[in-house]
This record gives structure tokens, C-alpha cells and sequence, in this order.
């Protein structure tokens, strides 16, 4: 799937939109400077000339070079997930140097500068004035305390070196009581870290501070704090009553899992990346927005979701639109209780369910839910699960959504299930599917005591399987390339139509409701 040199459309079957504008570039995000026993993050973006990301371009490899003879790169390879990626380089050696990231010819530099002769700054305790810092500051002595009233701002580029340990959860942390405004840009990114090869600070901690913005920012290398809640691991990040606003910031390469917020937190996230720890964000009582976002690699044995929501506070919302999530051990979008929207998603390769809804209402919409339930272990799973509480009711609504099992050989892939996964005796699951195309080798399961008519699908495309509805198409979809990940719907697809703008292959795909068709009003969760 690509377009270089010109205009095209892209259009999955699930009506979830990517424009390729002109030809490509990179975005390589990366510290303007370097010390050689700090690793460094390098961040990629593959985008076309509008800037926006190529989200088609399912997987890729950035190549990294060196024009500096004695500075070597360890690891010199960055995978990219529908257009970013990111890994934590060692660069040995010193001297200034171009750093080159090359994927598939298209290619782009930074420049990166030898601190070793820079002066750190060494701080510990308390911080009772509103400062600036900018170059290398030092953090030990025990956990370092920013007082309520107080403001740090940190200045583009500045490093902030962190007390690390082994093992345990006892690394130090950053208490904000007060305010940070972390200030970076895409040159001169803002850096926390830890300050010895091998180890991991605790975490930022927020408890009813002031608000906080981090932009251009890099948190890595934390997680050795006190253990809190799913996964059984500390966070990077823990916040209680808090607003907290992040944009172009990565979490990556943290001991223990990305965020646990809790109490009445607000937490925006823009153009975000959080990698290679023990879970994603774990929220609840919070209000989220997770836009143009990317959560990837996941990989702890246990309870490896992207994102963990439970239930919000009154009047708190929480809203992901724009992202991706791939290749995490357990759940891609993974709720308690809680009120969710996930608009414009790619969700893959997650070995659990790309989505698992327990009580509340989740709402998908315009999403891509493919290639998950790819644990080797589990021979039947499914790809989106909603489960209740007794007596209680969960409700999924997906719209102009493609949602394709992984079809193993010998295994039992279920694109929607209804689960009884504790046993209870009563509760109630409705599922209203529209507009959406569904291959599995089971499309629905419904498990006692859920009921088969409370599964509502209509105007849909279904691989196998009858299911009684408006409009239905009982037909295998026909995708260009599957195999290749290419889910956009051949010319000869059985769901395009009069409403397929014309038939143009790889337009939006699923039958659709004619316009005078309302759904019924739901009645309010009790």
C-alpha cells in the first residue's frame, strides 16, 4: 500500500480514512545532545507531506547510521507500527555526529551533540521557588519534591538525570505538588531518565496538584515505585486529582506499567507514544483524551493491556480517537464499568482481545479491529468480549467497524462474544452492530445466561454464519490483500453498492441503512 509521488485515498472496509498527499518523510524526534552512558530515544514518524501519519504503512524498519566513526548504535534498527516507532540507542564512542534514519529510501538526520563537557546541576529535596532549569540536572539523595505554589519549567532540551536501582520499588521519585511545564521541542526534546546504565527511577507522582503540561518530552527508564493495581507493578506516572496535559510525549522503556490515575484526574494525551513497558495508562474516577496516539509492545506475562479504563466521575468523559494500538500480550482497549468512545482505531496483534468490555457502554466507531487473539495458549478466544456484573447490564455499540479474527487452523476465532466468564446467573449483554463487516470463523457467541436477542446486527457484511437482521450480507468480504494487511474491499466485494460512492474499490464497504432509519432509543444503564 503505498502511493509516493502523488494523491490517493485509502479507505478500509470500516470506513476508517487515510489521504497520502505527495511524497514521503520522516520525522525523527531525538535529543539535540547526548551523554554515553545515557541511552537515547529515537523516535520515528513516517508521514506524508500534509504531516499526517502514515497509519496504512503497516509495518516498517528505520534503519539508523552514524556518519561519525567512533560513535557506534546499539540497537541500530527501529520497527515502526502504522507509520511510529521508537527504541532506547546506546551511542558508544563520542564526538558530535548525524544521526540518519533511513526507511525504504526515504530518509532524515538530526544532530546530535557530545555533554560530556557540559556541567550538571545536582539538586535534592525541596524545590520552594519557581525556577528554570535548562542543561543537565542531576537528581539524587532520595525522592525530590516540587512544593504546592511552585512552578518548574524546563527549559527545550534540558536532561533530567534520576537516582535509579535494580530492583524493588523504592527508586526515587518526583513528588509534584505544585506545577511542571515541560517545555521541549521537536529539535530539543525534554528528557527524564535514569541516571545509571541498567537501572529505573520511581515515578512522577501528582497528588491534587496544580495543572501540568509536558510537550516534547521523553519519560523513560522509570517504574521502580510501590506496586497499585492491575499487573501488580509501579507506574511511571501516578496521579490523583490532577490535570494533566501531555503532547509529543513517549513513555517507553519503564519497569513497571506507563500511568495509574485515579480521583478525579483530567488527562489529556496528543500525539503520543507509549512503548515497551509493563501496560499501558490504568485510569479510574479520570476523564481521557487519547488523541492521534500510539500505545505498542506491551510484553509482560501477565495483564499486558494497552489501556486499563474503568469507571469515570460525573461529567467526566472518555473519548480515543486517531490511534493505534499493536502488539501488546494481553488486551488492546480493556474497561470496568466505564463509559468509553474509541473512534478511527487500528487495534492489532494483541494476543488477548482487541477489546474487552466489563458493565458500562462502550461505543466503537470507524475502527479497525484486526489480527488479535493470537495467543498460542488459548484456542478459543475472541475478538471483541463484553462481560457484566450480576444483575447488571454492558452495552457495545460498533459502527462502520471491520473486526477480523486471525482464522487459525485449528482454533476457534470469534469475532463478537457475549462471556460468562465468572459465572453469573443474571445479567443482561446488548450488542448493536451497524453498518460493519465481520469475519470469523464464529461471527457471534452468546453464553447462558446472556441472550442471542439482545445481539442486534444490522446492515452489516458476515463472512460466516446467519444472523437475523436488517440488510444483512452473508458473504465473505473479498479484501484486496489481508494477508498483507491490506483491508480495504476489492471491486468484486459482495458489500459495495449504490452507497459505496460509485463502487470505487477501497471506498467504505459495509451495507448501509437508509437514511430514514433511527435506531431505537436505549434505555439508561441502570
Amino acid at each position: 500500500m503505498n502511493c509516493l509521488g502523488g494523491v490517493c485515498s485509502i479507505v478500509w472496509a470500516c470506513g476508517l480514512v487515510y489521504t497520502c498527499a505527495g511524497p514521503d518523510s520522516l520525522n525523527v524526534i531525538v535529543r539535540d545532545g547526548y551523554l554515553p552512558q545515557a541511552p537515547v530515544l529515537v523516535r520515528i514518524e513516517l508521514v506524508d507531506s500534509t504531516g499526517a501519519v502514515r497509519r496504512d504503512q503497516w509495518d516498517a524498519v528505520a534503519v539508523l547510521t552514524a556518519d561519525h566513526p567512533a560513535v557506534h548504535l546499539e540497537p541500530d534498527r527501529v520497527h515502526l507500527y502504522n507509520g511510529v516507532g521508537s527504541a532506547l540507542v546506546t551511542f558508544s564512542g563520542g564526538g558530535d555526529f548525524l544521526l540518519t534514519a533511513d526507511v525504504n529510501g526515504v530518509t532524515a538526520a538530526a544532530s546530535l551533540v557530545d555533554r560530556r563537557r557540559r556541567r550538571a546541576h545536582f539538586v535534592s529535596g525541596r524545590l520552594d521557588r519557581s525556577v528554570t532549569w535548562s542543561g543537565v540536572y542531576y537528581i539524587t539523595g532520595g525522592d525530590f519534591t516540587i512544593a504546592a505554589g511552585v512552578t518548574l519549567t524546563l527549559a527545550p532540551g534540558t536532561l533530567v538525570l534520576i537516582d535509579g536501582v535494580a530492583t524493588g520499588s523504592d527508586g526515587t521519585d518526583i513528588q509534584v505538588e505544585g506545577s511542571i511545564q515541560s517545555l521541549g521541542t521537536p529539535v530539543a526534546p525534554v528528557t527524564f531518565t535514569a541516571a545509571q546504565p541498567g537501572l529505573n527511577w520511581g515515578e512522577l507522582r501528582f497528588v491534587n496538584a496544580e495543572p501540568s503540561t509536558f510537550r516534547y518530552t521523553e519519560i523513560t527508564r522509570a517504574g521502580r515505585s510501590p506496586r497499585v493495581g492491575h499487573s501488580h507493578s509501579g507506574p511511571a506516572i501516578r496521579a490523583q486529582g490532577s490535570a494533566i496535559v501531555f503532547e509529543y510525549v513517549s513513555f517507553t522503556d519503564n519497569a513497571g506499567k506507563i500511568m495509574h490515575a485515579t480521583s478525579g484526574c483530567d488527562l489529556v494525551f496528543r500525539h503520543c507514544l507509549l512503548a515497551r513497558s509493563v501496560m499501558g495508562p490504568e485510569i479510574a474516577g479520570t476523564g481521557l483524551l487519547f488523541e492521534d496516539s500510539w500505545i505498542t509492545e506491551m510484553h509482560a506475562d501477565d495483564d499486558a493491556d494497552a489501556i486499563y479504563i474503568h469507571s469515570q466521575q460525573a461529567g467526566q468523559e472518555c473519548l480515543l480517537s486517531r490511534g493505534v494500538i499493536a502488539d501488546v500480550y494481553d488486551d488492546g482497549l480493556d474497561t470496568l464499568g466505564s463509559q468509553v468512545t474509541m473512534q478511527d482505531f487500528i487495534i492489532r496483534d494483541c494476543r488477548d482481545k482487541g477489546v474487552s468490555v466489563y458493565g458500562g457502554s462502550t461505543t466503537i466507531d470507524r475502527c479497525l479491529i484486526v489480527e488479535n487473539n493470537t495467543a498460542p495458549e488459548d484456542t478459543t478466544n475472541a475478538a471483541v468480549v463484553a462481560k457484566t456484573f450480576e444483575d447488571a447490564t454492558a452495552r457495545v455499540n460498533i459502527d462502520r467497524t471491520t473486526i477480523v479474527a486471525s482464522r487459525r487452523p485449528g482454533y476457534t476465532d470469534i469475532a463478537i462474544q457475549s462471556h460468562n466468564k465468572y459465572g453469573v446467573t443474571s445479567g443482561t449483554i446488548v450488542f448493536r452492530v451497524t453498518s460493519s463487516i465481520i469475519n470469523a470463523t464464529v461471527p457471534v457467541d452468546v453464553q447462558t445466561p446472556y441472550l442471542a436477542s439482545d445481539v442486534h446486527i444490522d446492515y452489516c457484511g458476515i463472512a460466516d454464519g446467519v444472523w437475523s437482521g436488517l440488510g444483512n450480507v452473508l458473504a465473505p468480504p473479498l479484501f484486496m490483500d489481508a494477508a498483507n494487511h491490506d483491508y480495504r474491499l476489492s471491486a468484486d466485494a459482495p458489500y459495495l453498492g449504490a452507497a459505496a460512492d460509485g463502487g470505487d474499490p477501497g471506498y467504505y464497504a459495509a451495507p448501509q441503512p437508509p437514511d430514514e432509519l433511527t435506531p431505537p432509543e436505549e434505555p439508561p444503564i441502570p
